[in-house]
């Protein structure tokens, strides 16, 4: 018998629309923390910067940020697979750097990121996110995710930036015995649970929530994305795929003001209406921005105190 229309997963591969066009890798550190030495670019004074979203003392009081990405699963996974081969081929890959990031001493401050939001600075640059710190300007880019998270940053391949083809649920019928779309992150954390789970499934397993529950969430309750579990197919390409630009591309674009409005409208007022609600929600892994502001800061510090010597 020959499966329904109905049984068939969708597999979408990233096209590359005018939106989200990146450089072919990340650009060379220039200035990795520009307001550290007062300059927001070449030659131009920290004091001269654009506009800023919203007018000085008039920044959002009551905005309270939901943040999908739960930094808790990658302490979950990792209980889940220790002493395993399993752990050993995550730490041999990309994902290292997450299960190495302070996340017990750090999680999303919701008030943080709703603070950084509110205080960003109006340029045209698309894929770079700017703000201020007290005085200082300072970008949070591709680069800066790379640098904070060590994961691949490099340009999709033709075959992931292919247009969508039409496959059967393969993974999804090996992994899971329900409908596509039932399962959630929180579910599979508790199949890693399951001490009999089948030595195969522990990887594939494994990767499913670092993606869909923390570096490309896109949904309250988690759900998983039946395009990222049908990558599974091929674990090996799955660990080489630029999951860091895959996770920049899904949470940025949310800090910035949207590139198509209803007519008349203006970006600047849709954003800004949009951080002025008592919630707003942010995609992705906000968490990046807020490690990499820490990160700054310390820098920040460290220049101060040998400046002072």
């Amino acid at each position: 018998m020959t499966k329904s229309k109905q049984s068939e997963t969708t597999v979408r591969r990233r096209t590359r629309s005018a939106g989200e066009e990146l450089p072919e890798c990340p650009p060379a550190k220039q200035q990795r923390y520009p307001g550290m030495w007062g300059q927001f670019s070449d030659g131009v004074p920290s004091s001269v910067l654009p506009r800023t979203l919203f007018a000085y003392g008039a920044y959002p009081t009551k905005l309270r940020v939901n943040i999908y990405s739960k930094s808790h699963v990658i302490g979950s996974v990792a209980a889940a697979l220790r002493g395993m081969v399993a752990m050993d081929t995550l730490m041999a890959s990309q994902f290292r750097g997450l299960f190495e990031l302070p996340v017990v001493r750090c999680q999303n401050s919701t008030k943080l990121i709703g603070c950084l939001l509110s205080r960003q600075l109006v340029t045209a640059c698309r894929h770079e996110f700017w703000f201020t710190f007290g005085p200082d300007p300072l970008r949070f880019s591709l680069d800066e995710l790379r640098d904070v998270t060590g994961l691949n940053c490099r340009a999709f391949d033709v075959q992931d930036s292919e247009a969508s083809e039409s496959v059967p649920p393969t993974m999804w019928n090996k992994l899971f015995d329900t409908a596509v779309g039932k399962i959630t992150v929180l579910s599979v954390l508790r199949m890693l649970g399951n001490k009999y789970l089948a030595v195969e499934k522990w990887l594939p397993l494994a990767l499913i929530p670092l993606v869909d529950g923390v570096l490309c969430p896109s949904s309250k309750d988690l759900k998983l994305t039946p395009r990222y579990v049908e990558m599974l197919s091929d674990v090996e390409n799955f660990l080489a795929y630029p999951w860091g630009r895959e996770s920049f591309l899904t949470t940025v674009p949310r800090f910035l003001p949207p590139l198509v409005v209803a007519p008349r409208e203006n970006p600047l007022q849709v954003t800004r209406d949009r951080l002025s609600q008592k919630t707003t929600v942010c995609y992705g892994f906000p968490l990046a921005l807020q490690l990499f502001l820490f990160d700054a800061l310390a820098l920040r510090s460290r220049l101060f105190s040998q400046s002072t010597k």
